[in-house]
């Protein structure tokens, strides 16, 4: 839970470094702010939030239980939330003093974080569960990866040593966002779409090869950056193409679900898949640095914050739900039921402050003078909106739990 409840401040941080940054934040991909505003995004709300989602899913959906101790997951949590914080700083202020710091403090967060995970993962799993994990266990691939190259790449900026540092910055991007990102979210979809949106199951053949299909066409990107920079780009298609192939199927799902009432997790889910579409096309339109940023907030501000944002309107009351029903000195009908731990309301309110910032953020790599400011400043609403929400229902359950020990 301290995964789940901690990650929405990370995005507000985010929030707050563009709002600070202005249109410096939109001149480059590359620019100081924008990269230490991506990284709070990317390690310290993507991450965190996909590490709690894992903790929780894995035992419920394998039957296989997690062991991390206290100590172990909190080290995790820890980790992770300070090495974020550092290596945003030091990449925002230009500070070469806390690459190592960070570094050394991110790879021993997912070290703890892995181990338990990896094992689990290696565990036979239930035959409706296998897709899940099959996919889980290439996301985590993916993740040790990311986390290789970003440590070769602290080394680089902190001067301890000299690196072709652009393709280990796109291979470590795209490892990140596909390998981690999006490969998880797509697991993860086969199992919760059907599950919490009543819609038909994804095809066997879907669930069996898709995930191998994006993993294939990673490696064939990542052999172009490294041997032929210069195909780079038309090797990144078939992932771009298989993406899209994904996101038109689930919406198809989603059209044809039994139930019609559209949720806050039902809109994010649309929200999501449509910018993982539209990341798609726009990676198949002519390069240029504009481009970068577009494709950059589409997939993480439209594809992978969606998705998370949606998950966690599920996942947190379903948390808090279930830790009450198993207190002991709970009787029956002390506990509220999942939909009044946290309304559906809150979630549709957020969810159009979350649209209109990813609407401005887009709007502002055009006109950054006017719209940089202003965007950021809705992101930082929808992000607050978010840790509040997530935050009073667990206070909420606090309290309703604390009525439960006998006086």
């Amino acid at each position: 839970m301290r995964f789940l409840l901690t990650a929405p401040w990370f995005a507000l941080m985010a929030a707050l470094v563009l709002l600070w940054a202005g249109e410096a934040a939109f001149a480059s991909r590359w620019s100081s702010a924008t990269l230490g505003a991506t990284h709070l995004l990317t390690l310290g709300y993507l991450s965190m939030a996909m590490a709690g989602s894992m903790l929780q899913l894995i035992p419920v959906v394998t039957g296989t239980p997690l062991a991390p101790s206290r100590t172990s997951a909190a080290g995790a949590w820890g980790g992770l939330a300070v090495g974020a914080m550092l290596l945003s700083a030091a990449l925002g202020l230009n500070a070469s003093s806390l690459f190592l710091p960070a570094a050394l403090l991110l790879s021993a967060a997912f070290i703890l974080f892995a181990m338990p995970i990896a094992k689990a993962l290696a565990a036979p799993a239930p035959r409706p569960a296998i897709p899940m994990v099959r996919g889980m266990r290439i996301a985590l691939g993916g993740l040790v990866a990311t986390v290789a190259l970003g440590v070769a790449l602290t080394f680089h900026f902190g001067g301890h040593t000299v690196l072709p540092v652009v393709m280990l910055a796109d291979l470590h991007a795209a490892w990140g966002l596909v390998g981690w990102v999006a490969m998880l979210v797509v697991c993860v979809a086969f199992q919760v779409i059907p599950m919490f949106q009543s819609s038909q199951i994804y095809p066997p053949p879907v669930t069996r090869y898709g995930p191998w299909i994006l993993a294939g066409a990673l490696l064939v990107w990542s052999a172009a950056w490294i041997g032929a920079p210069d195909f780079a780009a038309m090797a990144g298609m078939p992932a771009a193409a298989a993406m899209a192939a994904f996101a038109a199927l689930s919406a198809w799902l989603l059209a044809r679900r039994k139930r019609k009432e559209a949720d806050a997790t039902t809109l994010y889910w649309r929200l999501s898949l449509g910018c993982l579409a539209g990341s798609a096309v726009l990676y198949l339109m002519p390069a240029g640095e504009n481009m970068a940023l577009f494709i950059g907030i589409t997939f993480v501000g439209g594809f992978a914050m969606g998705a998370v944002n949606g998950m966690l309107y599920k996942i947190v009351p379903f948390l808090l739900w279930y830790h009450m029903q198993h207190d002991p000195h709970a009787k029956k009908g002390d506990v509220p039921p999942i939909r009044a731990i946290l309304p559906d309301a809150c979630g549709r309110r957020q969810f159009w402050w979350h649209a209109a910032a990813l609407a401005a953020l887009l709007a502002a790599v055009h006109w950054p003078l006017w719209l940089a400011r202003p965007a950021a400043a809705l992101l930082a609403i929808a992000s607050l909106r978010l840790a509040l929400d997530l935050g009073s229902a667990a206070l909420r359950c606090r309290r309703i739990q604390a009525r439960f020990q006998p006086s």
